[in-house]
């Protein structure tokens, strides 16, 4: 169990496999080069991490990737960091946007899930998607594991997040939450929404959702308990 304390406040999780980032270069709104995804592959191994599960976006109609180009691109970083001696457990699924698109992926048996059938999801920052409950119902009649990223982000959560997220717990949802947002990275009212996610007790998984070096800063800041938060 890895521990960080702060002037206020203690957070004890753990954080050995990093399951939602956006390193793999050129896909998303993430990383965008090569060079720094391996920059951020050694600082995060620096820090801890032992496995990474690479979940660049898949949302209609901006973002579609798919298995090849996802597949293609953790191919290429993999053995770039293979040549300069790092050699780490590292897969690729997605993280993918619900909405009417994802039924049809699952229609087609076209979901990209993690080696043990974990499947991230996310809702819209606007307002979640009607077809919420028949996507998550779908996932697991297929014997994947729907997991919800960030709630602590959604600002249609913030009125009762705790809430929100015991609701998709019953649901069948694990909940992912972001590091950076105990930073105070996302804002106050997100920093508020994951201590109490915390303190309930109802998390899951703590992973970076890293998108580029500038978060990467932050991250190494508060892992190496440098950074402070009211």
């Amino acid at each position: 169990m890895m521990r960080w304390f702060r002037r206020h406040k203690k957070y004890s999780f753990e954080w050995k496999h990093d399951r939602h980032s956006h390193i793999l270069p050129d896909l998303d709104d993430g990383v965008k080069t090569l060079s720094e995804a391996v920059e951020l592959v050694k600082r995060m191994t620096a820090l801890g991490v032992e496995r990474f599960t690479f979940t660049p976006h898949i949302a209609f109609p901006g973002m579609l990737n798919n298995k090849d180009n996802i597949g293609g691109s953790l191919l290429i970083l993999k053995k770039y960091l293979e040549s300069e001696g790092l050699r780490v457990p590292m897969e690729a699924a997605a993280e993918y946007r619900m909405g009417e698109f994802m039924l049809d992926l699952l229609d087609r048996d076209d979901i990209l899930a993690s080696s043990s059938g974990e499947v991230l999801v996310e809702h819209s920052f606007y307002a979640p998607t009607c077809y919420t409950d028949d996507i998550l119902c779908r996932l697991r009649d297929k014997g994947y594991q729907p997991v919800l990223a960030h709630p602590e982000r959604y600002p249609f959560y913030l009125d009762d997040v705790v809430k929100h997220c015991e609701e998709m717990k019953h649901k069948g949802c694990k909940i992912q939450v972001n590091i950076l947002s105990f930073t105070g990275y996302y804002g106050k009212e997100v920093l508020h929404a994951v201590q109490k996610l915390y303190d309930a007790g109802i998390v899951d998984y703590y992973a970076s959702d890293i998108h580029g070096l500038k978060q990467m800063d932050l991250l190494e800041d508060f892992m190496k308990g440098e950074f402070f938060n009211s």
